[in-house]
């Protein structure tokens, strides 16, 4: 990949990491509010409780996103970023529009989810195709 598109996207994942922070600190301070209040009422209670699962789940997707991104940025120094961990081959560059921490093609990403999809577990082996023996 040329080093003018891996820059643009290397501004865009950081711009998306500092964005993810900030909304990290949000949640952090949601989070905060919900557990000053006191109360006694089942109703806002479950209120609470409720509000409380939401931001953790908020939360979570919000962390494994910036991990994602940090690792599409160590990809990048390296000069890897763009390769497919499963197939080697490039991703192509509208996926990596959409989605710049990628790090499946779309065809092994489908692969991956319709494994996922039937119930079976999905290992992702770098170098290494499903069908291969693990020595």
């Amino acid at each position: 990949m040329q080093d003018k598109k891996v820059q643009k996207f290397k501004q865009r994942l950081t711009e998306e990491y500092q964005k993810l922070i900030r909304s990290i600190n949000r949640s952090r301070l949601a989070e905060e509010e919900i557990t000053l209040e006191n109360t006694e009422d089942e109703g806002e209670l479950a209120t609470i409780s409720h509000n409380k699962e939401l931001l953790y789940n908020l939360h979570e997707s919000d962390f494994q996103r910036l991990k994602s991104i940090q690792e599409a940025l160590k990809r990048m120094d390296r000069g890897e970023y763009g390769e497919c961990l499963r197939c080697s081959e490039y991703i192509n560059e509208k996926r990596l529009l959409a989605v710049p921490w990628a790090t499946l093609c779309i065809t092994c990403q489908e692969e991956a989810e319709s494994k996922q999809s039937s119930g079976r577990p999905v290992r992702v082996i770098v170098g290494k195709h499903d069908d291969e023996d693990d020595d």
